[in-house]
């Protein structure tokens, strides 16, 4: 004769595997493989930059990094594909607007918002956030969060 489970002997026994295999330690990118997609979001957030506000900008965009608090050129790659816009590293550039990109908060695994803030010499700093998705294996920003925090 043979013992049968019961329903919740059942549910005690698999839940925790399937569980584990919906949401567990695979389902977010590992830390190291974050740390490597880094600079291909910061150069989706600083085309769509360097075409959000360079029209009108006769002398270029300046575009730097913000690091842990301090401002750096980005990489020479990112710069050499940013060549078709009027970017240029704010270490070497004269132009009085400068695009900062600051911190990427992870919300998915296909999905960041990125911290930057935007510098005009004649009217202060303006503080933004961007939404950067993966598509087909590539960074995309969408564009601009809009916020509706009251002035």
């Amino acid at each position: 004769m043979t013992k049968s489970l019961s329903p919740i002997s059942v549910l005690i026994l698999v839940a925790p595997t399937f569980l584990t295999s919906c949401a567990g330690a695979d389902a977010q990118p590992k830390p190291g493989d974050r740390l490597g997609q880094v600079p291909l979001i910061v150069e989706a957030v600083l085309r769509f930059g360097t075409h959000q506000f360079s029209p009108g900008v006769e002398s270029g965009l300046c575009v730097g990094v913000s690091e842990g608090g301090a401002l750096t050129d980005p990489s020479h790659s990112i710069m050499r594909r940013l060549i078709d816009t009027k970017a240029q590293p704010q270490s070497a550039c004269k132009a009085g607007n400068t695009l900062i990109i600051g911190q990427v908060d992870w919300l998915r695994e296909d999905e960041v918002r990125v911290k930057a803030s935007y510098l005009q010499s004649s009217q202060g700093e303006r503080r933004l956030a961007y939404r950067v998705v993966r598509e087909d294996d590539r960074w995309v920003c969408v564009g601009p969060i809009l916020s509706l925090d009251p002035l």
